[in-house]
């Protein structure tokens, strides 16, 4: 047995001949190859998270490169490495085909981090695949409990998608990115997820039962069209040198920091390529809450003018506040996209006038008059809308009424520069851009033949856009990729869609309660607009906090008519202490447990000397709510609480119940 001890003794390397192992351990992790099977299992402080995993590449040709079957040998080198998450160790298992065609299996460990990421390169003359999976597992680990749980994540937020918190099963569905399984118990889990989605699709696809996990796969190339959209295969990736992308591999106490440490990992490899927003926390109105298609300048002005009237003190740090034109800005344009903007100019200097800041809206990537033919012209160029249209092996894709157009294509970015040009030269200040999967969609034959996956056209289109904005505004994306989205805006919407029911705030919440941890991955992360008429004072109640939660609050009411709910509402709006706790613009921490596409009933944020707790009423009866006071991290003792919204005192202790007449929500302050 040979030893080779490294920095402070955390790190060590063991080669045992006879059984061709190879082993390195670092910060309680232990990477195990045996040279001999071509397969390796990882573990954490002795708790074994995968077992004799193999990995391989699927060619064009229906070639499959496994490293279990390559029988030339395999070698293994060690390289230091440095990159943004610090120093640490590149471990390279290389093995080579008969043709000569060389599998590199790269293990990652880092001196001040307990992780590993995993990859997988092929090298040869002129590959071609679209299938890559760094890790397959196929044997049973049941080391993390005995009620395990498994998260399905959505690539995307568009068609009213849901996250889901499944029991283990052999039949659950392929979760997008990330995968994770954890303990209900105990609340120790596995992460497993992709670090890059510049190019691959993946899906991360755990099966198992209630005490064990028995199957995982890392599945580059991913698509699958009730999750991704696709309605066709993954494109594929040439070259002499291909590689996967970087997966994660962490295993927690507690899943919900994996979570997060993922997404500061992830923001930290894959920084962003839009500028740096250096504002406050935004806050303000969007119309499609309300006046949707019949915005127009007067109705407009006359929510701008209520803002600075009626809730002059609803503003961020920087005094600031949005006033968002969406879809049907238009109406205000005399002659389309490309006509007479002067209107839409008085609408931006009207904003300036009053001190605030004037936001409008685009859908870069999509047709919405596909269904009056191919031959249109498209704006800034002369070529016609079909010409722009994605192909697909179905024909195009259309999804919400709109058609896919081609990232990649010159007529697409010729739209770009001259709309979101004309934009800028108006003066606004943000822009929501919105339907940006459809940008994201594989196709069989993109205008730039350099590209031939979804995700490479989705960055090259993102970055042209992010270009011709030109750091002159906030760049908030709707419906949009989860993860590919933070390079390239600055706030994202955490779910589809909602309006002002309680139905429609417990399904936003369902987006927190397990995609909070993008408020690590974006600057904000928001609730979407939230809208209070036609509901009680208790349901509007819940709608703001859900926003609150998120940490941003964008309106959505048509405030140019005056309501019976806006004098109490505009009270909290402009509340100090609420609007303090918005100030880092960070989402809050679910915690609790519920199952399926349910929400989350609490949520928790610690600011300096006390703790925030959000308490959420989804039944539309008399309800008593218990708040675990170890779930947020408190002892089980009294503690000193106010209500924010009215006010009222509290002596919370482990065994309270707090009341609800009806559905609502409840925002306490407890003194730590």
């Amino acid at each position: 047995m040979k030893y080779i001890f490294g920095v402070f003794l955390i790190f060590t390397i063991c080669i045992n001949a006879a059984a061709q192992t190879f082993e390195v351990k670092k910060n309680g992790i232990t990477l195990s190859y045996n040279k001999e099977t071509g397969t390796y299992s990882i573990s954490k402080d002795k708790t074994i998270l995968i077992k004799d995993a193999i990995a391989y590449a699927t060619l064009s040709d229906g070639t499959i490169i496994s490293s279990d079957k390559i029988n030339q040998g395999r070698k293994i080198s060690e390289h230091n490495v440095q990159d943004n998450l610090g120093k640490g160790k590149l471990y390279t298992v290389s093995s080579k085909t008969v043709d000569g065609l060389e599998m590199k299996q790269l293990f990652y460990l880092y001196d001040q981090k307990p992780i590993i990421l995993i990859q997988l390169e092929l090298n040869g003359k002129n590959l071609v695949s679209n299938e890559m999976v760094p890790l397959l597992m196929r044997s049973n680990v049941g080391s993390l409990g005995e009620s395990l749980y498994q998260l399905s994540i959505p690539f995307d937020n568009d068609t009213f998608i849901s996250y889901e918190n499944v029991v283990l099963a052999s039949n659950n569905k392929v979760s997008s990115e990330i995968g994770v399984v954890y303990d209900k118990e105990s609340n120790q889990g596995l992460l497993i997820g992709s670090l890059d989605q510049s190019v691959w699709k993946s899906g991360i696809e755990i099966k198992g039962d209630r005490g064990s996990y028995n199957y995982i796969a890392t599945k580059t190339g991913f698509t699958d069209v009730n999750i991704t959209r696709d309605s066709m295969g993954h494109g594929f990736i040439h070259g002499d040198q291909i590689y996967s992308p970087k997966y994660f591999i962490s295993y927690g106490k507690d899943w919900r920091i994996n979570m997060e440490d993922y997404a500061k990992i992830h923001r930290q490899l894959s920084p962003p390529y839009v500028h740096k927003w250096a504002g406050a926390t935004p806050v303000g109105w969007n119309s499609w809450g309300v006046i949707q298609e019949k915005i127009n300048y007067q109705n407009a002005t006359g929510t701008a003018r209520y803002f600075a009237d009626e809730i002059p003190n609803f503003r961020n740090d920087d005094g600031e506040a949005f006033i968002d034109l969406d879809s049907f800005w238009d109406n205000m344009t005399p002659g389309g996209m490309t006509g007479d903007y002067t209107q839409l100019k008085k609408f931006v200097d009207y904003c300036d006038s009053l001190g605030l800041k004037p936001g409008v809206y685009w859908a870069p990537f999509t047709d919405w008059g596909h269904g009056s033919g191919p031959d249109r012209g498209a704006e800034g160029s002369n070529y016609t809308f079909g010409q722009l249209w994605t192909k697909t092996g179905k024909g195009y894709h259309n999804l919400d009424g709109g058609r896919a157009l081609d990232p990649t294509h010159p007529g697409t970015l010729a739209r770009m520069d001259v709309i979101l040009g004309k934009l800028v030269d108006c003066g606004f200040k943000m822009i929501k851009i919105d339907f940006l999967s459809h940008g994201a969609i594989e196709s069989t034959d993109f205008y730039d033949k350099n590209i031939t996956t979804g995700m490479q056209a989705y960055a090259y289109g993102m970055r042209h856009l992010v270009d011709v904005l030109n750091g002159k505004m906030l760049i908030y994306a709707a419906i949009s990729p989860s993860l590919a989205t933070n390079q390239f805006a600055h706030m994202r919407r955490i779910a589809c869609d909602a309006w002002n029911t309680i139905d429609q705030t417990e399904y936003t919440l369902n987006s927190v309660s397990y995609g909070w941890w993008q408020t690590h991955m974006y600057d904000f992360i928001d609730a979407d607009h939230l809208v209070f008429h036609d509901q009680s004072e208790e349901v509007n109640k819940a709608r703001l906090l859900s926003g609150i939660v998120g940490g941003t609050l964008i309106l959505g009411d048509d405030f140019s008519k005056r309501q019976h709910w806006q004098n109490k509402m505009n009270t909290y709006l402009q509340d100090s202490e609420i609007l303090e706790i918005i100030r880092d613009g960070k989402s809050f921490r679910p915690t609790g447990f519920v199952e399926g596409k349910s929400a989350n009933q609490y949520y928790f944020k610690k600011i300096g000397q006390f703790l925030y707790v959000a308490l959420f009423n989804f039944k539309t009866t008399n309800s008593n709510l218990k708040i675990d006071l170890k779930e947020i991290g408190l002892k089980n003792k009294n503690y000193e609480a106010v209500e924010l919204f009215e006010k009222i005192k509290y002596n919370l202790s482990a065994d309270q119940s707090i009341p609800f007449q009806e559905a609502g929500g409840k925002l306490f302050r407890i003194k730590l």
